[in-house]
């Protein structure tokens, strides 16, 4: 039997009634008597869901699934959700533990996800492929494009649970996150009254995970968001969450964090974040970072190596307003981060003010890194975590007063400073639309994208053009150069650019279209020199560069060691063994006259002794002398392998020193490849007098004892 949309719309309604009816019973027992008779009367009725049509695409299962045969005789709970959703994202763990107490192997219990799209987008397999590989959806997932179900049960809105009786029958509807207690408490009394009747029937369901979409042998898998530092580039590696800080060629410098999921201070090699989004660098060495699965702001500290936590408990916020110290305040999918100033500050002092994309109560909040005063007389001391914008409300409200304004999972952030005033740009995901947030007088604006209705959050697409004829679909990054705002149009899989036009903003895409180029880029920052853009590219797992000379498209090459060697993984964070022997080399540059010299690795290997080309090979330089100019901090290794130095006069200083260190995978004669192995080298340029020629290579030999 067909279940209409009024009997699960009407069951929603006497859902959240027995939801308040418990609320008022103590007892557990009386509870699961009230839960009982619920049960009791809806399974009578014998209303069964429709089943799936035929010819859907399925997830981590072997084959289809049915409502008749595969969801008979045990408690099935359908998530209908989509996967751009916070709040879907949101009661993924809540699901997780009622599979943790009721796994699907003991058949009694079975969750579903019914991905009914919301984007465009998301209805392509593929894409909710990787979504379910990004997130961690281990149970059975069905996609629904054209949301047939969603619509035959009148659901209206992401997340939505369905829990079906072992007959097919809907018994329960839950709307929105924040249900876990309330979910196994009716899972849990629905197994042990159907179970007294011999209902279920506890049969195993061809559960397989869908694995082949999944990032292999790669750096990066699933890369949130990428900013800059004065050395090279800030990656949130998300789906190994971690933080890679490379140098301006790529290579990583720094790994911070483990790569295991979970939440622990310390040093980075022991650090743990889950799904780090947005960070942003401060002067001189420190990088804050939206540690979004954990509801936390973190504190990276590059010259100490370490990793603390200054905003949030771990546990999701549902507070709207704030204005706790540091960690005793509780926040909610923090998504991005930016550096701005208190209105006390002038624009010589330092960025005191981290601003939050707080996605997860649709709203920008602020972390005081040193007292500040703010809106409205307001002041804050060191360490208050407050809201400073939007209401709580999902919504794409305009005002001129911060508090009233609605925002829609704010996902990226930009300051944009033009001719003294401040302005915050943001990537406001669910009204696909670009916002800017007046840092000065408090007002919210519309840029370009969505409607004109605030609550109309589906005008989507992809069109260039001015203020709210512009279309965008789902924006996740933004970032400035000047007055130009660039965004990463993320569902569209396009990087557009912002210009002001009169009194109006007009948007244009500057990326090529070939949709191989991006797949749902999450992140985009302006290189220093404001000549190109790195991006995000997350489902591509890579992080691209963006001319904006002419507009092309290439890969920005992440490079490191083998994250199986414990020994390369030390050399990566500097922590290289003092106590290997080094050799001395004296190089003779002309006091005057040359601009750089070219310097060649000239790798010195025992007889019958070869490099291992197929491995990880590095070089890498050390120096304390600001005057010479390094290309990069370290590179993969060749033999031959060529780095420019930069010379400074000669002045009062009549040497320059750097150390040269290689990380070295040797293949003996016998054809067995060994570890790593470290030579270094001391190489001092001793500045002459006279006729030097630096035309030519200058050899720095490197010898390798074994």
């Amino acid at each position: 039997m067909e279940c209409p949309a009024s009997n699960v719309s009407e069951l929603t309604l006497v859902c959240i009634e027995l939801a308040a009816k418990l609320e008022e019973i103590a007892a557990t027992e009386e509870k699961e008597t009230c839960i009982v008779e619920h049960i009791a009367q809806y399974s009578r009725e014998k209303v069964h869901m429709v089943d799936f049509d035929s010819g859907l695409e399925w997830f981590n299962v072997t084959r289809p699934l049915t409502v008749g045969g595969d969801l008979h005789g045990r408690i099935t709970v359908l998530d209908f959700f989509t996967y751009c959703c916070i709040n879907c994202m949101h009661i993924l763990p809540d699901l997780e533990a009622l599979e943790a107490l009721h796994p699907p192997s003991d058949g009694e219990v079975l969750v579903i996800g019914v991905h009914s799209a919301k984007f465009e987008n998301e209805r392509l397999s593929e894409n909710i492929l990787a979504a379910i590989n990004r997130y961690g959806i281990h149970h059975p997932v069905v996609n629904d494009p054209q949301a047939k179900m969603w619509m035959g049960l009148g659901i209206t809105c992401w997340p939505t649970l369905v829990i079906l009786g072992p007959c097919g029958e809907p018994l329960f509807v839950l709307v929105g996150e924040g249900h876990r207690d309330r979910l196994q408490l009716y899972v849990n009394t629905a197994i042990k009254h159907f179970s007294g009747s011999g209902s279920l029937k506890r049969s195993p369901v061809p559960i397989v995970p869908s694995e082949h979409c999944q990032a292999s042998n790669t750096v990066l898998r699933f890369p949130g968001k990428v900013a800059v530092h004065p050395r090279g580039v800030i990656v949130s590696d998300s789906g190994h969450h971690r933080l890679l800080l490379t140098d301006n060629q790529g290579n990583v410098m720094q790994i911070v964090g483990c790569g295991e999921a979970g939440h622990q201070d310390g040093h980075f090699s022991s650090a743990r974040f889950t799904s780090p989004q947005g960070a942003v660098y401060q002067h001189p060495d420190t990088v804050y970072v939206a540690d979004t699965g954990n509801h936390r702001i973190r504190k990276v500290d590059i010259a100490n190596q370490t990793v603390s936590t200054i905003a949030g408990t771990g546990e999701k916020g549902t507070d709207h307003e704030g204005g706790n110290m540091g960690t005793t305040q509780a926040i909610s999918s923090p998504w991005d981060v930016c550096l701005t100033r208190s209105l006390d500050r002038t624009p010589d002092e330092t960025e005191n003010l981290l601003l939050v994309a707080m996605a997860g109560t649709h709203q920008i909040w602020g972390v005081f890194l040193s007292e500040g005063k703010w809106h409205k007389g307001s002041s804050y001391g060191e360490g208050t975590v407050v809201r400073l914008a939007g209401s709580g409300a999902e919504e794409n409200r305009n005002t001129s007063y911060p508090t009233r304004a609605g925002f829609a999972q704010p996902s990226g952030l930009a300051c944009c400073c033009v001719v003294g005033k401040t302005e915050l740009f943001i990537a406001d995901s669910e009204s696909s639309a670009i916002r800017k947030y007046d840092l000065k007088d408090g007002s919210v604006k519309a840029v370009v994208g969505g409607a004109r209705d605030p609550l109309d959050l589906f005008a989507y697409g992809d069109v260039d053009g001015k203020g709210v004829e512009a279309k965008l679909q789902h924006p996740m990054g933004v970032t400035s150069i000047g007055e130009a705002i660039y965004v990463a149009d993320s569902y569209n899989s396009k990087i557009k650019v912002i210009q002001p036009s009169g009194k109006t903003y007009t948007v244009s895409t500057i990326s090529e279209t070939d949709s191989a180029k991006l797949n749902e880029p999450g992140g985009v920052c302006a290189a220093p020199d404001g000549s190109s853009l790195y991006i995000a590219d997350t489902n591509n797992h890579a992080i691209k560069i963006l001319s904006l000379t002419d507009h092309s498209i290439r890969e920005f090459p992440v490079l490191m060691v083998d994250e199986g060697d414990s020994s390369s993984q030390d050399l990566l964070n500097g922590n290289i063994e003092t106590g290997v022997e080094m050799e001395e080399v004296v190089v003779s540059v002309p006091s005057e006259g040359a601009e750089e010299i070219t310097l060649q690795i000239k790798l010195n290997l025992p007889e019958g002794v070869s490099l291992n080309e197929a491995a990880p090979n590095k070089w890498k330089v050390e120096s304390h002398d600001p005057g010479l100019i390094l290309p990069a901090s370290q590179g993969n290794l060749k033999q031959g392998t060529e780095l420019k130095v930069g010379l400074p006069a000669a002045g009062d200083t009549p040497s320059r020193d750097l150390i040269m260190s290689c990380t070295v995978f040797p293949c003996l004669a016998s054809g067995v490849c060994v570890m790593a192995t470290v030579a270094r080298c001391a190489v001092r340029l001793t500045h002459t007098e006279g006729e030097v020629s630096t035309s030519k290579d200058v050899p720095i030999n490197i010898r390798l004892k074994l």
